[in-house]
């Protein structure tokens, strides 16, 4: 079976990780070493070279470069006609990947680890399988602008339309999609993520960071507005006076010349009275290995985001280290720590309150809680990369093969999934 991975966006973060995780964990698999399975990687651009720089040295993987199709807007925008330029502003600059045919050929199934910002003519085909990991945007309209909201909607029922098989990673998700959309509960398979990753290389030297060394609380989102900033800003109070706040992930290094969403949360991190360097610090974007060591060295890791896909890296990645970790109370955050069967400190997202009387009491008995995180290790019910890959490629097995689609009951014809399936769905 030839599988090609379609993906026009390598969106930085989870996204990436999560594509990079699971073609690592394929490849481990039995069928995909054989040589049974194989895998190419369909994309262009600066997203193409996302993906080589991600997997050329450790996943054996083709790489094909198709442009996208240009869209009528686009082709207006690239014509030197005199006074188009007005035209082009009118039109605004065109929402999402206009995804070639031929993009879609010459293989059995073709997968898109992103179904966001993709669009697909030929989606009603049910060779197709699409990753959908959030609805965010739905969930908050007000932080975008209406027409992106719109194209996202839109997006959104083509794809649940069509046959394509498509895959979410939480039952909340499906319960956003049956709230938002009307979804039927049975139209997407269910296949939680792992969080777990392979160890990082070492980092060649240490960033000399200035708050090496101290106790600092660590939160670690980029600057979407439903990772919820304000919320952690006004709640931690004089906690960041003895445990200074770091910020990791896109756009929060908060220099002078960042972003105007980095600006508005520098400015409210002033109004709050933190102090720049001081007890708050913005480190930006960091690779794996200097992330871990960031990790590793926290007092806590907060996270007070209102809405996640499938549940949270960071969390995850925290308990399994033995950090205390103080969670925003929400039910795929509930899902994801459930499945596990760990601990955290919860606290309500909407309340700088709540999150400040939680700290506080992390605080006042910190040696209790963090001998409670770090026992937990033992404990937890971790699901694995090769569990999602057996699952995932359970699911393109069915969409390759015609009588699988048709319901007819087989037993495990693939025979892959080590230990009980957690696919659920059509």
């Amino acid at each position: 079976m030839k599988i090609r991975v379609v993906d026009y966006v390598a969106n930085l973060g989870g996204g990436a990780r999560f594509s990079k995780e699971l073609l690592l964990a394929m490849h481990e698999i039995p069928e995909v070493s054989s040589g049974r399975v194989r895998f190419e990687v369909v994309s262009h651009g600066l997203a193409l070279e996302r993906y080589r720089e991600m997997l050329s040295r450790e996943v054996p993987v083709n790489f094909v470069e198709i442009p996208p199709r240009r869209s009528w807007r686009e082709k207006m925008s690239a014509a030197g006609v005199r006074g188009v330029g007005r035209l082009n502003r009118l039109l605004g600059r065109p929402l999402g990947v206009r995804v070639p045919r031929e993009a879609l050929r010459d293989c059995d199934v073709a997968w898109f680890p992103w179904l966001n910002w993709h669009s697909v003519s030929t989606s009603r085909a049910p060779w197709i399988v699409a990753s959908l990991h959030d609805v965010i945007l739905l969930e908050f309209p007000d932080q975008r602008q209406p027409y992106k909201v719109d194209f996202v909607r839109n997006s959104l029922k083509a794809w649940l339309a069509s046959e394509t098989q498509i895959a979410v990673s939480s039952q909340a998700t499906v319960s956003s999609l049956a709230r938002l959309l009307g979804t039927p509960t049975g139209r997407v398979s269910v296949i939680p993520l792992s969080g777990q990753h392979g160890a990082p290389p070492a980092s060649s030297a240490p960033h000399p960071w200035g708050f090496a060394g101290r106790e600092y609380l660590l939160f670690p989102a980029n600057l979407s507005p439903h990772k919820n900033h304000e919320t952690l800003l006004a709640g931690v109070g004089t906690l960041v006076e003895r445990h200074p706040l770091v910020l990791t992930g896109n756009g929060t290094d908060l220099g002078s010349n960042g972003s105007p969403r980095g600006r508005r949360v520098r400015q409210r991190a002033e109004q709050a009275g933190m102090v720049l360097d001081r007890t708050i610090f913005g480190a930006g974007y960091v690779d794996d290995a200097e992330y871990f060591q960031i990790l590793d060295g926290a007092w806590a890791l907060v996270m007070p985001t209102l809405a996640e896909g499938g549940g949270s890296f960071p969390v995850w990645e925290a308990m399994e280290r033995g950090i205390p970790a103080v969670v925003s109370d929400i039910p795929v955050l509930r899902e994801m720590v459930e499945r596990l069967g760990g601990e955290v400190l919860w606290f309500d997202p909407r309340s700088a309150e709540s999150l400040g009387r939680v700290l506080a009491a992390l605080e006042g008995d910190y040696r209790r809680y963090r001998a409670r995180a770090q026992e937990q290790t033992k404990t937890m019910k971790p699901r694995t990369w090769g569990d999602v890959a057996a699952d995932y490629l359970r699911l393109m097995t069915r969409a390759e093969n015609p009588v699988l689609r048709g319901g007819v009951a087989l037993d495990d014809p693939i025979r892959l999934v080590r230990g009980s399936s957690a696919v659920s769905g059509p």
